[in-house]
């Protein structure tokens, strides 16, 4: 008598095993992983939410924000603008390529492509730094709340939901926009040529009036021309993101009809964003088909390691070929320029000028450089074994010791963190037109202070944390949450003196001594680097097989 075939799961328990595997191949947990130090690590990167949550709760709850007709209005519709910006925008900040794989791996469950992309979405929503992304706006909706009586709460709490899936939806078309791309055969190119028109087309929009930043000197925000706040909260709430605060708005003033229409019209946007995200992510499937991704270059018969006088140039050669093939790295390379251009559209440095008196063009520009050099040095020295495939493999079966792999590794990937900064500093100072010799070399040398820590923390996270890099951008197993803080940590420490000078410059812009102070620092961490790169290469020795087994899974 055969047995009854079991019933296939419903979308909840599909949901619940779709969360519990993106958690296991989330922290990377295997034998010998500690699951308290895992939760740890989860609760820590969500931590800054809480803090910005509180505060943005208290900011609706002050006087003058409560008392006002227009500035409740304007703060939340302001901030629904930006969190959905913010996550739209991130796979391209990130560069993120890690989640858009969940239809291939799982493709042997019982569970339909949409509904695997309907779960992957909402389970998108409770990642650590999706969390933070919409704590301000859920402290700022909370404090409101708390101060306007609601004629319908049910419905404060649906249009919630309903803004979280409309971000999470069109988050999923800006990740498959930036896979599709990726992968496409001249993704070079196109990023190169997509650039361009970016930038012809922003020089042809006039930049924000900021004028209004010098009107209100010591008066006061009661200087401000409170029309000009007010078209912003109108022009704000009339955006699909804008519908959750106009939302609010209305249920405060008992116009219940009209949040139930902003109810469908999240709802309707959602949809769109949904189907938007299902065609482009079939299509990459469609037309992944075996090619390795990007444009390689490589059709000529010309041999790349015909001139190479030794062994160690080599590796050099191919370590510099393999980083310029990846199109991750054309994608994180291209982020800065992009942050650029529209910071002089919004007219961004208007604003830092105002806060920052003389050290405005340092910060940006600083900030910006050392953005471009982390985004390089940490993507590629925190998982230097893998990122290239199964490069790893063939350097155990080459007649060569490791060390000489991980010397050209780091020396390559800081080369190109540095030359990542001195391009967007040179561009800055052309585009922007300002920043003198001093804020450019403030700049370079923060950088250099901060890639020796990245290289030195990046080679025991490679040995330590490895995970999987598949460069045909099939499938990219997640870094785990405890390697992502230590970076973060290690980058941290590597801009403190940076920000250090800068503060005890003040409005008056930095000098020569500021200059000094952080080389002082640079020279001080790349002998932390030197010292520490003989126990990864021993190390390194050690732990061969246990990397290679982790970058190699199937």
């Amino acid at each position: 008598m055969s047995r009854p075939r079991p019933p296939v799961p419903g979308f909840f328990q599909h949901l619940l095993l779709l969360w519990g595997l993106r958690l296991h191949l989330g922290l990377n947990q295997g034998p010998g992983k500690s699951r308290l130090l895992a939760v740890a690590a989860f609760l820590g990167s969500s931590a800054p939410g809480v803090l910005l949550g509180l505060s943005f709760f208290k900011l609706m709850r002050l006087p003058l924000i409560v008392h006002s007709n227009v500035w409740p209005y304007f703060i939340l519709n302001l901030l629904c603008f930006v969190t959905a910006a913010t996550w739209v925008t991130w796979p391209l900040l990130s560069a993120g390529v890690d989640d858009h794989s969940e239809l291939s791996r799982y493709a042997a469950f019982p569970i339909s492509p949409f509904r695997l992309l309907m779960g992957s979405t909402v389970a998108s929503l409770f990642e650590p730094r999706a969390l933070v992304f919409y704590a301000p706006l859920t402290g700022a909706a909370v404090g409101y709340a708390s101060r306007h009586r609601l004629a319908s709460p049910w419905l404060a709490a649906v249009l919630y939901v309903l803004f979280a899936l409309f971000c999470a939806a069109w988050s999923r078309v800006g990740l498959y926009t930036v896979i599709n791309v990726l992968r496409a055969k001249h993704s070079a190119r196109i990023m190169g040529g997509g650039m361009v028109a970016f930038l012809v087309a922003a020089s042809f929009i006039p930049p924000i009036d900021t004028s209004w930043l010098t009107s209100v000197g010591e008066a006061g925000v009661g200087a401000l021309d409170m029309s000009l706040i007010i078209n912003a909260a109108v022009a704000l709430s009339q955006v699909p993101p804008g519908f959750f605060g106009d939302g609010l708005g209305q249920l405060a003033h008992g116009r219940v009809g009209i949040a139930l229409l902003e109810a469908f019209g999240l709802l309707f946007f959602t949809a769109m964003g949904m189907t938007v995200a299902y065609a482009l992510l079939m299509r990459f499937h469609r037309q992944a088909g075996g090619r390795s991704g990007g444009d390689r270059g490589d059709g000529k018969d010309s041999d790349p390691f015909a001139t190479t006088g030794s062994r160690f140039d080599t590796l050099l050669r191919r370590e510099v070929l393999d980083l310029w093939r990846n199109p991750r790295a054309r994608l994180l390379a291209a982020v800065p320029f992009i942050l650029a251009i529209l910071l002089k559209l919004l007219s961004g440095r208007d604003l830092f000028v105002y806060l920052l008196g003389g050290s405005a063009d340092a910060w940006v520009m600083g900030g910006l450089s050392i953005y471009g050099a982390v985004v390089i040095a940490s993507t590629f020295s925190q998982n230097t074994f893998a990122y290239d495939g199964h490069g790893f493999a063939v350097f155990l079966a080459a007649p060569m010791s490791l060390a000489d792999v991980l010397r050209a590794k780091n020396r390559v990937q800081g080369v190109a963190a540095l030359g990542m900064a001195v391009l967007v500093g040179a561009f800055y100072r052309v585009y922007f037109g300002s920043g003198t010799l001093v804020d450019f070399l403030c700049s370079m040398v923060a950088v250099a202070a901060v890639v020796p820590m990245l290289l030195a923390a990046g080679n025991f996270l490679s040995l330590y944390f490895p995970v999987k890099f598949h460069a045909s951008l099939k499938r990219r197993d997640r870094v785990p949450l405890t390697a992502s803080m230590l970076g973060i940590l290690a980058a941290s420490v590597g801009c403190m003196p940076f920000g250090h000078a800068l503060r005890a410059a003040g409005k008056d812009g930095p000098g020569w001594q500021s200059v000094a102070f952080i080389a002082a620092f640079a020279v001080l961490h790349f002998g932390v680097y030197l010292a520490t790169r003989p126990l990864a290469m021993r190390l390194l020795e050690q732990r061969r097989e246990v990397v290679l087994r982790a970058v190699t899974r199937e």
